[in-house]
C-alpha cells in the first residue's frame, strides 16, 4: 500500500508546502493507478475521484478544455473555480459571492469567445461599458485566469488574457472624503449593539483588521499569549494577501474574540444591517460600516501620537506609505519641536 493516511480513493500526504494532498491509488483491470488529484480538501478530491472512475486511462487532474478546444467562461468552469476559491483558497463567502457576480458578468460580455485569443483591448472595451464594479471585475478575472493556469492547467501563461490588466488602486476620493469616524460616533453606535455584533465591532476597533480577516479568525483563529510580554494575541490564519497574521490586543478585545470563536462564523451582511440599525438608533445621518474601522484605527493611533511606521506594522502594511496614502489621510502626526 502507498504511503500516507488513507481516504476513499487512496492516500493523503503532505506536499512541499505542508498541505494535505489527496492521491488516487487504485488497481483496475490489473493496472495500478497512482496519481495526485492536486486537491487539498475532501470535497474537491471526491469530485476528482468521480472523474477518475468514469475514465481511469484518460484521467487528468487538471480537467479538460471546452468542446472543440474552445476555452471560455462556462458555468461549469465558473462553478469549479468558485468551489476552489471557497474550499481551497479559503476566501470568505462574501468574497466568493462577489466573484460569482463578476464571473457571471464576464460570461455575459465574452460569450463563447476563446480566452486564449482574447486581446486586452477587448477586455478594456467591455470594462468601459460596465456600470460599476471595475475593480472587482478585474480582480476576479485575473484570479480566474490564474486558476486556469496553475490549477486546471488548461491555459498557458503566455496566453493569459488578463496579463494586460491591472487592478485599479484606491480612488483619490479617499483623500477628500474621510472614512475614519470620530471616537464619539463609534461609541454612540457601539452603545446600541449587543452580543456578537458588539464583539465584532470591538475586535475590528482593537485590531484594525479587514472584515474578511475577522471572518477567517472566527472560523479557524485562536487567542494566544505573547511569547515575551504574556499579553493577548489574536492569530488570524490568513490575511487578504494569504499569510498568517498575529495582532496584540487588550484584555477586553481578547474576551470579545473568544466569544466570537464560540460562534465560529460571522455573516458580513447581518453585521452590516446591525450597524445600520445601531447608527439609526444613535441618530447618525450616515451609518457606520465595517470598512470604516481600519481607517479609524489608523487615524486614531496617529492622532494619539503613534509613529506612522508603527501603525503600518500594526496594520500589517508592507510600507508606511500605504498607511499614509490610504488609511490615515486625515490624521495629524504628533508635533515636533519648531522654532516658533
Amino acid at each position: 500500500m502507498a504511503k500516507g493516511r488513507p481516504w476513499d480513493g487512496g492516500y493523503i500526504r503532505a506536499d512541499s508546502k505542508g498541505r494535505e494532498t489527496y492521491y488516487i491509488y487504485r488497481k483496475i483491470g490489473g493496472r495500478l493507478f497512482e496519481v495526485s488529484t492536486r486537491c487539498h480538501t475532501s470535497r474537491a478530491a471526491h469530485e476528482q475521484l468521480r472523474r477518475f472512475e468514469a475514465d481511469p486511462s484518460n484521467y487528468k487532474p487538471g480537467g479538460e478544455v471546452a468542446e472543440e478546444g474552445v476555452l471560455s467562461v462556462t458555468p461549469e468552469l465558473a462553478e469549479a473555480f468558485l468551489r476552489w476559491s471557497l474550499d481551497e483558497k479559503k476566501n470568505t463567502p462574501k468574497w466568493v459571492r462577489d466573484q460569482q457576480r463578476s464571473l457571471a458578468w464576464w460570461a455575459a460580455q465574452l460569450g463563447a469567445a476563446d480566452l486564449r485569443k482574447i486581446k486586452t483591448a477587448r477586455l478594456v472595451s467591455e470594462l468601459d461599458k460596465a456600470e460599476g464594479g471595475r475593480k472587482q471585475h478585474i480582480a476576479t478575472f485575473k484570479a480566474f485566469c490564474g486558476w486556469l493556469i496553475k490549477v486546471r492547467h488548461v491555459l498557458q501563461k503566455r496566453e493569459d488574457p488578463s496579463s494586460g490588466l491591472s487592478v485599479p488602486q484606491a480612488r483619490p476620493e479617499q483623500w477628500t472624503t474621510p472614512k475614519a469616524v470620530t471616537r464619539e460616533r463609534f461609541l454612540s453606535v457601539r452603545e446600541h449593539l449587543t452580543g456578537l455584533w458588539r464583539d465584532a465591532l470591538d475586535v475590528l476597533a482593537g485590531t484594525g483588521w479587514h472584515f474578511n480577516e475577522l471572518s477567517r479568525f472566527a472560523l479557524r483563529g485562536s487567542v494566544e499569549r505573547h511569547p515575551m510580554t504574556g499579553g493577548n494575541v489574536l492569530a488570524c490564519p490568513q490575511t487578504k494577501a494569504g499569510e498568517p497574521l498575529r495582532t496584540e490586543v487588550s484584555d477586553g478585545v481578547a474576551d470579545a474574540a473568544r466569544r466570537i470563536l464560540e460562534q465560529r462564523e460571522l455573516d458580513y451582511f447581518a453585521f452590516h444591517r446591525s450597524l445600520e440599525h445601531a447608527s439609526t438608533a444613535a441618530g447618525l445621518s450616515e451609518p457606520l460600516r465595517p470598512g470604516h474601522m481600519r481607517h479609524s484605527v489608523a487615524t486614531w493611533a496617529i492622532n494619539a501620537g503613534a509613529h506612522p511606521a508603527a501603525v503600518a506594522a500594526f496594520l500589517n502594511h508592507k510600507s508606511e506609505r500605504t498607511t499614509k496614502r490610504f488609511y490615515a489621510t486625515h490624521a495629524v502626526p504628533a508635533k515636533v519641536p519648531t522654532l516658533f
